[in-house]
């Protein structure tokens, strides 16, 4: 789930990992918990597993598939009770260097204490067989290059969440990477979020097995990014644009299935978010790009796993896997 840099050819004109990445406790609903008499003991070992499909594919506030619908699947493994984990997540996406996909590898503990959960990992965002691209030199040769040859990074990313009441869970997170989409610059990404089950009597015109499942949650975050340089030898530096991001959405949940409509924003202009993102259109279209304006965005997701077959009491930690 990453934006794709282009410092060299954008400096003129000029891409979270698991989740752990992106955010995103508040993407999605405060999960049911089962009753205590219904719960199954913590298995040694389990695994959660699903897929989704997107409107748009927007990680921290920058659409990653042009604005046009993404699919997406997950797989994760859950050791000691849940202590422990390792997954991956694949994403569609839209990109400047057009890689096949963004693959996603996740590790990480997440320690427990009372209503406080902490989730501490490292997210490696892999872009397979991605294209660099050149531009026109002056003279009749496109070898400028306008991207980076590799946008592959490793973020280190902390989150916490308190559960204050039945209803109410708030996060708080930080995401840290040296050598931010490949261009040798620093990113941190820092955020908070909220999560409100809604109460089930405000649905009572609904049957009462579908009334339980509203919620909403946001998300207000900054994105520290350095100068970055197309390589490490390389001495001209090229500035990248901080920016603030947020986002809010409802949520329903039914058993294994989410749905979710969000909005989402960034203070960033059209000229910043090109030099951001090394949009396509914006060498044709005066260095300008749309991926990280405000966007209202769908998504249905299915998800399962062996400690809750068939019900959405997955114990923190499913649905980070998604940003």
């Amino acid at each position: 789930m990453t934006l794709k840099l282009t410092a060299l050819g954008t400096a003129a004109s000029l891409a979270a990992f698991l989740s752990v990445g992106g955010v995103n406790a508040a993407d999605m609903p405060a999960p049911k918990v089962m009753p205590v008499e219904a719960k199954a003991p913590d298995p040694l070992i389990g695994f959660s597993f699903g897929s989704r499909y997107q409107t748009d594919y927007n990680f921290r506030g920058v659409s990653q598939s042009n604005r046009d619908g993404s699919y997406q699947s997950f797989f994760e493994a859950q050791y000691f009770g849940g202590f422990a984990y390792t997954g991956f997540a694949t994403y569609q996406t839209r990109l400047p260097t057009k890689p096949d996909m963004e693959f996603d590898l996740t590790a990480g503990i997440r320690p427990t204490y009372d209503k406080f959960a902490l989730d501490l990992g490292v997210i490696y965002y892999f872009y397979p067989n991605e294209q660099r691209l050149f531009g026109p030199n002056g003279f009749g040769r496109f070898n400028v290059p306008l991207t980076t040859a590799n946008t592959d990074f490793l973020e280190y990313a902390a989150k916490g969440t308190w559960t204050a009441t039945d209803s109410l869970t708030l996060g708080l997170n930080v995401f840290f990477s040296p050598n931010y989409l490949g261009q040798h610059a620093n990113g941190t990404y820092t955020s908070g979020t909220a999560a409100y089950t809604l109460p089930a009597t405000w649905f009572s015109f609904l049957p009462e097995s579908y009334a339980g499942g509203f919620s909403i949650s946001s998300e207000l975050g900054y994105y520290f990014l350095t100068a970055a340089k197309t390589s490490a030898t390389l001495q001209t530096a090229f500035n990248l644009p901080s920016y603030l991001y947020g986002n809010v959405g409802l949520s329903y949940t039914y058993k294994n299935i989410v749905l979710d409509v969000r909005y989402h924003n960034t203070d960033l202009s059209k000229q910043e978010c090109f030099a951001l993102t090394g949009d396509f259109r914006g060498f044709v279209n005066g260095g300008t790009s749309r991926w990280c304006g405000d966007a209202v965005i769908g998504s249905i997701t299915f998800q399962t796993s062996t400690a809750a077959p068939g019900i959405y009491a997955e114990p923190g930690g499913l649905m980070n896997l998604f940003r």
